[in-house]
């Protein structure tokens, strides 16, 4: 099974009533509960109480650690239904724990006013740019046994890093990254897929730009590194099947803790989505 069917399998929950959904955490290849998958299925979770409007903003927090063989169980409540707004909160529970809390705003189609930031010049495509998965065979040639398991991950989402780094053998680098992104097979998607998906997707390295500057990686042993919330603003359709570009930027990191944020443009330049996300980034003491 394809690891793009996999994951759609686990956004597909199961009605509790009440506005209640339950999900399946076990994702192949991981052996925590991925963060985005979380954010995706709430978005999920949510949509399912609601009409006729559709996802604009998400604030989110990581209040615990989740388990990925205990189910996660979504209530979702209704704050408002307006003329044009309506919001929901998601709350996602393991063993009556809550794990996770979501304020997810959605609005009705509307035109108006529009101006949009654009991505930078000369960024090289897609298409002249190798792969995750190429990029990671190369450095496990003499990588560490720890992070083996991370190149033998099934990948939903491929992603393409215009100026590739080194997550073996870090340098010390401007807190900015650029990378494509899209699904790993063409799929039938709807406006609700992509969004969850995308939102997926955005969770993966933003907060790995607040680690650049320090010349350090999520791979080595003496760091600890956790988001602890997460926020989007979708601004235009898009389709997931096809290239966007992910700009991703850390302003600052301090007491433990960095924020990064990042713009998403299709390949046209259309701007998509914003994303922001505070992590905690603590550095252990050698062994």
């Amino acid at each position: 099974m394809s690891a793009v069917k996999n994951l759609l399998d686990l956004f597909d929950l199961e009605h509790l009533g009440d506005n209640r959904y339950i999900a399946s955490a076990r994702e192949y290849g991981w052996k925590r509960i991925f963060g985005g998958l979380i954010v995706a299925q709430a978005i999920i979770a949510a949509y399912k109480t609601i009409d006729n409007r559709y996802l604009h903003s998400l604030h989110s927090y990581f209040l615990r650690a989740g388990d990925p063989d205990i189910t996660i169980e979504y209530d979702v409540e209704k704050l408002r239904d307006g003329k044009s707004f309506g919001q929901r909160i998601i709350s996602a529970y393991q063993n009556k724990h809550l794990i996770f809390y979501m304020i997810a705003s959605f609005h009705k189609d509307e035109t108006g006013l529009s101006h949009q930031s654009y991505f930078p010049e000369d960024i090289k495509n897609p298409d002249e740019l190798s792969s995750e998965i190429e990029i990671l065979d190369e450095i496990f040639k003499t990588s560490p046994e720890n992070i083996r398991d991370t190149r033998n991950r099934e990948r939903p989402i491929e992603f393409r890093p215009v100026e590739p780094r080194n997550m073996v053998n870090p340098k010390k680098t401007s807190p900015e990254q650029l990378l494509w992104l899209r699904l790993s097979e063409k799929t039938d998607t709807d406006r609700i897929l992509n969004q969850a998906l995308l939102a997926y997707a955005s969770d993966y390295t933003i907060l790995d730009t607040a680690l650049m500057p320090h010349g350090i990686s999520i791979f080595q042993r003496n760091i600890q590194v956790a988001s602890l919330d997460h926020s989007m603003w979708f601004h235009r359709d898009f389709d997931i099947n096809q290239w966007i570009l992910y700009n991703q930027n850390s302003p600052n990191t301090f007491g433990n803790r960095g924020f990064a944020q990042g713009s998403m443009h299709s390949q046209d330049g259309t701007l998509i989505a914003s994303v922001s996300q505070e992590g905690m980034i603590r550095l252990l003491p050698n062994n």
